[in-house]
C-alpha cells in the first residue's frame, strides 16, 4: 500500500507599482436606440483607460468604465478596474426571448471590444495567470507539506490588502468570447423551432424546470468548464490512462476498515440535519471559542445573509471583542471564477436586494451575546463586491488574516483546485469542527449534509489547515521562525487555562445528541498520478460490506474501479442503493455526460444495483442535491468534501471522514431514505439512463473517460 492511503498523521506574472493618476476626462452618456461603441485608449500612458459609456438598447442600465484610475499604493489590475467600473447589464429570468438574449450579447460584445482596445501593456497585466497555468514562467515553488504541487508566490504578496489576485485582461478576453459563444447558442435555441430544439444539447437548452437566470447559468457553466480545461488535455496526453488508473485501485490496493482501524481515534460527531441547525450551531461554537478560528472556504454566495453575517459580523466581532485569532483560506480558483461574473441582472419583475429591513429569521435564535446583523445588512451586486468588503474589513483588524489557495501539479503543471471546506474552532481535543459539503453555510432550499465533531479528530483537522495555510505563505510575507513559535506557544497557553475546566471532549452537555464514534480522517492530495486516498478508503469498505451499501453523490462520475467493486459486492448478496443528481438538482452541468455514461457503465456491469435519480414528480422539483456520503452495513460511513469522480483523483483537493459509528450512520440512511422517497425516480437499467444524457457539447465536454470499460 502506498503511503499517501495512510493518514494525514504521517508564463510571467508581473505585479505592478502604483500608477500614475490618469488626468480626469469627463464624458456624457451617449443616449441611442442602437448600440453605439466609441473606445479611446490614451497613448500617453501604457495603462491608460479612457472610454465613453455604452448604453445597452432597452435595459436600464449601461456600460461605463470610470475614466480615471485613482491614485493608491495598492497594485493596480487593469481587469479588476475593468470589471469593477463596468455594468454589464443582462436579462434575467428564463431567457426565451431572442430580442431579450440578443441585448445580452451585445452586453457582453461592448466589454469584449473595450478589452480588445487596450494596448499591449495593460492587456498584459495580471497577478494570478488565470485557469491555464502549465506554460506559466513565473516564480513557482515547491512545499514541504504537499511535494506533488507548486505555488505562486507573487499570489499571496497582496494578501494584506483588498485586493483580489485577478488575471489579466489579455486571458479574460477569451473567457468573455466564450461565454458570448454560448448566449449564442441560446440565442439558436430561442429562434428554433419545437421540432429543432429537440436536437440542442440540455445544457443549453434544457433550463425550464429550474428558478435560476439562465444566461448567468451558462455563464458560469462555460467558466467552470474553462476551470478543469487544461487539467483534461494534460490528462489526455497520457498513454493507456484509463486502464492504468483503474487497475490501480484494484482491491489487493484499497485498504479496508478493519486494516486502517489503529489510524481511528475516538471523537465525537453528529449530522447537522437542516441549514437552521447548521446556522445555530455554527454561531454558538464560534461564540464558545476561546483562542481560535480557522475557515477553509471554496466558494462564497453574496446573496446569502448567513453568509454575509458570518464573514462581515460574526468574524470581525470575534476578532476585535473576544480577540481570538482567525484566518481565513480562499481558493482563488473559484473567486476568480465568480469575479469574473460580476454582471448585473436585469429582471423584469422588480429587483430584489440581499437585504431589507427585516432581519433574517435565524437571527431570533442566536444567543444573547451574538453581534448584531449589521454589516451583513449592506447591498452588494456580485460577489467580488462581497469578498473585497470582508477583505477590507479583514485588513483593519490585526487578528485576522487571508490568504488564497493557489498550487498547480508540479509535473504536468495544471492548476489545482481545494475543494475543501471546513470551519476549525480552537483546534485540539477541546475544539471542535464544522465541515461537510456546505460552502460557508448550506444554501437555501438545497440537500446537502453537514457535521460538528469533537475531539481528536479536530486536531486532524487542525493540521491540515495549517499544512495548507503554510503552503500558501509568499516569501514576501515571511515571519521568522522564531516568532511564528513563540504566538503558537502563547495560543497553546490560551487553549491550556481555558480547558482547565472543560470536561473531556467524549462528553457534550449542549443538550444535542452526539455520537460517541472513532473516526479517521483522511485528505487528499490529486495530482497527474491520479492517486486518491479517499478513494482507496471508499473502496476499502465497499470490498468489506457484507448486507448493504448505501451511495448518495451529487457530483460524480462512477469510476469503472467503483463499478467493478459494487458488482462484486451485488454477486456476494450486498444490497446497493445509489441515489445521484440530474439536471432536474444540479446547478453544474459540466459533469452530466460524464455521470449518466458512467452510470450506464455502472448498470451493465453491476445490474443488480438498485439507482435513483432526481427527477420531477408531478409538480414536485427537486431541489439542488449536493451530499455526498457513503454508508456500509449500517455501521461505517464516509463523509465530507469528497466527490466520487476522476477530478477527485487529478484535480480537486478533498477532505473526508470515516465514521465508526451506528448512531451516525443510520442518520444518513434516513436522510437517504427521505430524499430517495421525495425526489428521485428509479432508474432500472442502462438504456433508462439515456433519458437525463446530455447529446453533448462544450459545457459538457468530458473530463477523461474513466469510466469505460476497456
Amino acid at each position: 500500500m502506498q503511503d499517501s492511503c495512510l493518514p494525514l498523521t504521517e508564463s510571467s506574472v508581473l505585479l505592478v507599482a502604483p500608477l500614475a493618476p490618469l488626468e480626469t476626462v469627463e464624458h456624457d452618456v451617449i443616449e441611442c436606440e442602437e448600440l453605439q461603441e466609441d473606445i479611446m485608449v490614451s497613448m500617453e500612458s501604457p495603462t491608460s483607460i479612457v472610454t465613453d459609456s455604452i448604453p445597452v438598447c432597452g435595459l436600464e442600465s449601461t456600460i461605463h468604465i470610470n475614466t480615471c484610475i485613482p491614485e493608491t499604493q495598492e497594485p493596480i489590475q487593469p481587469l479588476d478596474f475593468i470589471m469593477t467600473n463596468t455594468t454589464v447589464s443582462v436579462f434575467g429570468g428564463q431567457a426565451k426571448v431572442a430580442q431579450d438574449i440578443r441585448l445580452s450579447i451585445e452586453s457582453i460584445e461592448a466589454l469584449i471590444h473595450k478589452i480588445s482596445a487596450l494596448d499591449y501593456e495593460s492587456s498584459n497585466i495580471g497577478i494570478s495567470p488565470g485557469f491555464d497555468t502549465c506554460d506559466n514562467q513565473g516564480v513557482w515553488r515547491e512545499t514541504d507539506a504537499f511535494p506533488v504541487y507548486e505555488t505562486l508566490d507573487l499570489v499571496n504578496a497582496i494578501s494584506d490588502t483588498n485586493n483580489i489576485p485577478f488575471a489579466s485582461p489579455a486571458v479574460a478576453l477569451e473567457y468573455f468570447k466564450l461565454i458570448k459563444d454560448n448566449w449564442e447558442r441560446r440565442y439558436q435555441w430561442a429562434i428554433s423551432s419545437e421540432e429543432e430544439k429537440k436536437d440542442v444539447c440540455s445544457c443549453v437548452g434544457k433550463w425550464e424546470h429550474g428558478t435560476n437566470h439562465v444566461l448567468m447559468s451558462l455563464c458560469n457553466q462555460t467558466i467552470e468548464q474553462l476551470m478543469i480545461r487544461e487539467a483534461d488535455a494534460c490528462l489526455r496526453q497520457v498513454p493507456n490512462i484509463n486502464e492504468v488508473w483503474t487497475e490501480s485501485y484494484a482491491e489487493e490496493r484499497c485498504p479496508t476498515p478493519e486494516f486502517m482501524k489503529d489510524f481511528y481515534v475516538r471523537s465525537n460527531v453528529r449530522l447537522l440535519e437542516s441549514r437552521d441547525k447548521y446556522i445555530q450551531a455554527y454561531i454558538k461554537t464560534a461564540l464558545e471559542a476561546k483562542s481560535t478560528f480557522d475557515l477553509c472556504v471554496c466558494y462564497t454566495f453574496f446573496v446569502d445573509p448567513a453568509a454575509r453575517y458570518i464573514l462581515l459580523d460574526l468574524v470581525p466581532f470575534l476578532a476585535k471583542q473576544r480577540n481570538i485569532k482567525i484566518r481565513i483560506l480562499f481558493e482563488l480558483m473559484t473567486l476568480e471564477s465568480q469575479c469574473l461574473q460580476m454582471f448585473d441582472v436585469y429582471r423584469q419583475e422588480p429587483k430584489k436586494t440581499n437585504s431589507s429591513d427585516a432581519l433574517p429569521a435565524f437571527m431570533e435564535k442566536v444567543p444573547a451575546d451574538a453581534p448584531p446583523f449589521l454589516n451583513a445588512t449592506k447591498k452588494f451586486h456580485n460577489t467580488g463586491e462581497f469578498v473585497k468588503e470582508v477583505l477590507t474589513v479583514a485588513a483593519g483588524i490585526p487578528n485576522i488574516e487571508c490568504r488564497y489557495w493557489f498550487a498547480r501539479d508540479k509535473e504536468m503543471g495544471y492548476r489545482i483546485k481545494n475543494h475543501t471546506k471546513c470551519h476549525i474552532f480552537d483546534g485540539n481535543k477541546n475544539g471542535k469542527v464544522i465541515a461537510g459539503g456546505s460552502n460557508v453555510v448550506p444554501r437555501g432550499g438545497s440537500l446537502d449534509n453537514d457535521f460538528i465533531c469533537s475531539g481528536e479528530i479536530t486536531s486532524r483537522y487542525q493540521e491540515n489547515f495549517n499544512d495548507m495555510w503554510n503552503a500558501m505563505k509568499s516569501t514576501d510575507l515571511e515571519v521568522s521562525t522564531e516568532v511564528e513559535e513563540e504566538e503558537k506557544k502563547e495560543a497553546d497557553l490560551v487553549l491550556e487555562e481555558s480547558n482547565k475546566h472543560v470536561e473531556d471532549s467524549t462528553v457534550q452537555n449542549d443538550g444535542e445528541q452526539w455520537n460517541d464514534s472513532k473516526i479517521l480522517f483522511i485528505r487528499s492530495s490529486p495530482n497527474s498520478s491520479g492517486e486518491d486516498s479517499i478513494l482507496r478508503c471508499v473502496l476499502g469498505g465497499i470490498n468489506q460490506a457484507k448486507k448493504n451499501i448505501t451511495m448518495c453523490m451529487g457530483h460524480c462520475n462512477i469510476p469503472l474501479c467503483v463499478s467493478k467493486a459494487l458488482a462484486a459486492a451485488t454477486e456476494r448478496g450486498v444490497e446497493v442503493n445509489v441515489l445521484t443528481n440530474s439536471l432536474f438538482s444540479c446547478d453544474l452541468r459540466n459533469g452530466q455526460k460524464d455521470l449518466f455514461e458512467s452510470l450506464q457503465a455502472m448498470l451493465r456491469i453491476a445490474p443488480k444495483v438498485n439507482l435513483f435519480v432526481t427527477a420531477i414528480k408531478g409538480t414536485t422539483k427537486p431541489p439542488f442535491l449536493h451530499s455526498k456520503y457513503v454508508v456500509v452495513d449500517g455501521i461505517w460511513s464516509a463523509t465530507g468534501s469528497w466527490n466520487m469522480w476522476a477530478r477527485s483523483a487529478f484535480y480537486e483537493m478533498e477532505a473526508e471522514i470515516f465514521v465508526e459509528s451506528e448512531e451516525f450512520a443510520q442518520g444518513l440512511l434516513k436522510k437517504f431514505k427521505d430524499e430517495k422517497e421525495l425526489y428521485t425516480i428509479s432508474v432500472k437499467s442502462a438504456d433508462e439512463c439515456t433519458q437525463f444524457c446530455p447529446k453533448g457539447c462544450n459545457i459538457c465536454h468530458q473530463f477523461g473517460p474513466f469510466y469505460l470499460e476497456q
